[in-house]
């Protein structure tokens, strides 16, 4: 069994630029976010962001975790709309639905006739 064959996982990283004048702002400048799905079914199994807080980046791990990337942003931005009021609200958007684009990428990288 070759390498690439035990592997069923993929990391993707999404970037935003942060708000001016915030604390998280001031330590990393740009806000990425990662993740770690199974190939096979889409779905996201580890995350992480580069946020300030303990709380808060467990507070995005677990809304992130379990999400199926084939389902396409707009879910995942409702809950993130609906509970998640930090000063890093739109970057956090912003680089989660950059993951939906690199995802929507490598589909269609693994499957070029679809």
């Amino acid at each position: 069994m070759s390498v690439e064959q035990r592997w069923n996982t993929v990391l993707l990283s999404g970037y935003a630029k942060l708000p001016a004048n915030t604390t998280i702002e001031a330590a990393y400048h740009i806000l990425v976010v990662t993740v770690l799905f199974d190939k096979r079914t889409g779905v996201i199994v580890d995350a992480e962001a580069s946020m300030i807080t303990e709380l808060t980046k467990n507070f995005v791990k677990k809304l992130l975790i379990g999400y199926n990337l084939n389902d396409g942003p707009e879910e995942l931005m409702e809950v993130f709309e609906n509970f998640y009021y930090g000063n890093a609200k739109k970057a956090l958007e912003t680089a989660i639905r950059s993951l939906f684009i690199k995802y929507k990428d490598y589909v269609a990288e693994q499957n070029p006739f679809m």
